[in-house]
């Protein structure tokens, strides 16, 4: 079953265009498609923790912990929403997916892992997904250098957010309550976001509400919920490998959905970035296990 979840965590968060885009199409500006996107979740949250009393983590400073890496959560998701505006949906998600290799160079450098060659394979493999991705048919996919630019600015919030989660050094294990009041606090900033630059704005029809409902329960309360069962069950390096399904539901959705361009040079890029982000993530495993004394090759 981890491997269920693991896929259902990557595909529903791969709906994120298939629900925000359309929003956006009808006059919701980012920042607010972002705020009732958190609200909604937070909600649904408090409604499936309130009933067992788990609502608070059990130790209190985790609480401004969170609330300080909330921001760069805020922030991944508001910059992959602006993205969709200048980049192909599929091409935003898939640039998006980077941030494990943002990840583990951060780890590199600030927290003393060890540099393998692999993970430098799997970085010049991301490096040319991203370019073949910049080069994609742009009169057809629409693609432009502020697209890029918002995604990978996208991806490396999110890498701040998960090396905050990590620096933070939280007491409770509890993935559940640590999404509960990550999703509280982006509420607050995200409102604060949209007030302070004036884009916020008021559903205006009972399509938007249902729309809005349905983006943060599949693409927020589900996904997170899924990704909790399959850490607990197959690991967070597996389930992040999994996650390679993110993107490739985007790019699908993309094409199916908001007819978006289908090249070669689109797929060449989509695989790069999901082999590179494998091998950063399963490199450092796979030496380990050469280098153990049962799990080298003969001599």
């Amino acid at each position: 079953m981890g491997f269920f979840y693991s896929l259902l965590a990557a595909a529903t968060f791969g709906l994120t265009p298939f629900f925000s885009i359309p929003l956006m199409r009808s006059g919701l500006s980012p920042q607010s498609v972002l705020f009732y996107r958190f609200l909604t979740a937070t909600v649904i949250m408090a409604v499936i923790l309130l009933p067992r009393r788990q609502i608070l983590p059990p130790c209190r400073s985790d609480i401004p912990k969170l609330a300080g890496v909330s921001l760069m959560y805020m922030l991944a998701a508001l910059t992959f929403f602006w993205s969709f505006a200048y980049l192909p949906s599929g091409v935003a998600a898939t640039i998006h997916f980077l941030y494990p290799v943002m990840v583990m160079l951060f780890m590199v450098f600030f927290f003393g892992e060890r540099f393998s060659p692999v993970t430098a394979l799997g970085i010049l493999l991301a490096l040319g997904g991203v370019f073949l991705l910049g080069n994609a048919s742009p009169s057809q996919g629409g693609i432009t250098d502020k697209g890029l630019i918002l995604a990978l600015l996208s991806a490396l919030c999110n890498a701040l957010y998960v090396t905050g989660i990590f620096a933070a050094r939280l007491r409770c294990a509890n993935g559940l309550i640590i999404t509960f009041w990550l999703l509280l606090f982006s509420t607050l900033t995200s409102l604060g976001n949209a007030l302070a630059t004036d884009s916020f704005q008021w559903l205006a029809s009972r399509w938007q509400m249902e729309q809005i409902f349905l983006q943060a329960l599949v693409t927020a309360v589900i996904s997170n919920l899924a990704l909790v069962l399959a850490v607990q069950r197959i690991g967070s390096t597996l389930a992040a490998v999994l996650g390679a399904t993110e993107p490739l539901t985007a790019v699908l959705v993309g094409i199916i959905v908001f007819d978006e361009a289908s090249t070669l040079t689109v797929w060449c890029g989509v695989a790069l970035v999901c082999l590179s982000v494998a091998l950063v993530m399963l490199g450092p495993q796979w030496l380990a296990r050469r280098k153990a004394p049962d799990g080298g090759p003969s001599p």
